[in-house]
C-alpha cells in the first residue's frame, strides 16, 4: 500500500511539476500554487509508562503546498513488547501484559530553509488514540485524544529521496484503563525517517 501511495504522489505531482511559478513566495502572495506530495516512513525511540523505552513503527503521507506547507496523515504504532502487569494486574504477576498503542491524526507542519541542503521542519498533529492489552482471555481497551508536537531536521540529499531524524512528544488526553493514565501513555520520542516523492 505504502508503494502505491508513492507511485500515486510521484504521479500527480509529475502532471504539475511544469506548472510551477511560484518560486518559493509566501503562501499569500504566490500567483499560482505548487503542490508536491511525499511518502514517509519512520522509527523511533520513545518513552513508555514512565520509566520504559519503547521503539514505534510509523508511516505518513504528506501534501506539500508552496514548498512550505505541510499536510499530513499520519499513522504510528508501539512495536516493542512493554510489559505493563504491574500497573494493570498488581495482585497477579504470574502473566505477562503486554500494551498495544496505536495513533492515528491529521498534521501541519511548515519547512524552513527548504531550499537548502539541509531544512528544519516544526510541526504539531492531533488524532485518536488507542491503547488495549489482553488478560486471561479477555482484551482491553480505551480510545482517547493524542497531541503530537514535534520538530525534524532533514537532508535533502536528492530531489525525491530525503531522510533525517526529529524529536517529539506524545501528549494523551483521557487515556484511563484499569491503572493506565494519561502520564503512561504521554512521553517524548526520537525519531529517524526517510521521505520519499516531491517537495
Amino acid at each position: 500500500m505504502l508503494l502505491l501511495l508513492t507511485v500515486t504522489g510521484l504521479s500527480t505531482s509529475a502532471q504539475i511539476l511544469n506548472e510551477d511559478t511560484t518560486t518559493h513566495k509566501p503562501f499569500f502572495k504566490a500567483n499560482k500554487f505548487s503542490s508536491r506530495c511525499y511518502v514517509g516512513i519512520d522509527a523511533s525511540v520513545v518513552q513508555v509508562m514512565k520509566t520504559q523505552a519503547g521503539s514505534n513503527f510509523g508511516a505518513n503521507l504528506n501534501w506539500v503546498v508552496n514548498h512550505k506547507f505541510v499536510v499530513s496523515a499520519i499513522y504510528d504504532g508501539l512495536a516493542s513488547h512493554n510489559q505493563i502487569q504491574k500497573t494493570v494486574t498488581p495482585n497477579d504477576h504470574s502473566d505477562t501484559v503486554t500494551l498495544v498503542h496505536r495513533y492515528v491524526g491529521m498534521g501541519f507542519s511548515y519547512i524552513l530553509f527548504d531550499n537548502k541542503m539541509f531544512s528544519l521542519q516544526p510541526g504539531l498533529s492531533a488524532g485518536w488514540g488507542h491503547i488495549q492489552y489482553a488478560y486471561n482471555g479477555t482484551t482491553y481497551s480505551d480510545n482517547f485524544a493524542e497531541i503530537v508536537p514535534s520538530v525534524t531536521a532533514t537532508y535533502n540529499c536528492t530531489k525525491y529521496f530525503r531522510f533525517g531524524l526529529g524529536v517529539n512528544y506524545r501528549i494523551a488526553a483521557g487515556a484511563k484503563l484499569n491503572g493506565l493514565n494519561n502520564a503512561d501513555i504521554s512521553g517524548v520520542g526520537g525519531v529517524i525517517f526517510i521521505k520519499v516523492g516531491t517537495f
